[in-house]
């Protein structure tokens, strides 16, 4: 019985530290919206993990302030880690623009090596609620399988989309809608246009 009276302070105190905690929002992005097609004979894309910078990589949302600071919101989360979304989001991004081609995420799921494979490196990812999310950086084209070497690429991108509210749900929104430019852009480079 004293084992018993001894263990409820315990309890009492992690019921406590729970009752502080409050719930944490986590933010899914949106699939990414069907953009433009283009027509290609590349048959396989695969997309390798999105190389995000520090600021970009926490789960926590942070957003740019007026003075120039980039905060963490301690209210919002993404539901996913950021470069596992922003992977996925792109691979989908990319096989809506390229009708033609399978694509998908490293580790490549097919025996036969993928005709190019999509590499990018974010420099900044940056949102400012209220006004814009820009996306910056460079993606680079290469052939694993040897068969589209002529693709080969090396481009830089500098991306932006307004965002057009203060809440977190349209920062959600346009990293989905940033995502699918991102994706047009490299979806135009594999056609050769």
């Amino acid at each position: 019985m004293s084992n018993v009276f001894r263990k409820i302070p315990a309890l009492l105190l992690l019921m406590t530290l729970a009752a502080c905690g409050g719930a944490q929002d986590r933010y899914l992005l949106p699939d990414v919206a069907p953009g433009q097609t283009y027509r290609s004979n590349v048959r396989s894309v695969e997309v390798t993990s999105v190389d995000l910078p520090l600021h970009a990589e926490d789960t926590e949302i942070s957003v740019l302030g007026e003075d120039g600071v980039l905060r963490a919101t301690k209210s919002g989360f993404w539901a996913d880690e950021p470069d596992r979304a922003l992977t996925e989001q792109l691979a989908l991004g990319l096989d809506q623009a390229l009708p033609s081609a399978s694509v998908a995420t490293e580790p490549w799921p097919l025996e036969t090596p993928a005709d190019v494979q999509v590499n990018v490196k974010v420099r900044n990812l940056v949102s400012s609620p209220g006004k814009s999310l820009t996306l910056n950086g460079q993606y680079n084209l290469t052939s694993p399988s040897g068969n589209y070497s002529h693709r080969e690429r090396l481009r830089r991108f500098s991306l932006t989309v307004p965002i057009p509210d203060e809440s977190l749900d349209a920062v959600a929104k346009a990293h989905s809608e940033i995502i699918r430019d991102l994706a047009d852009h490299i979806a135009r480079t594999i056609a050769g246009q």
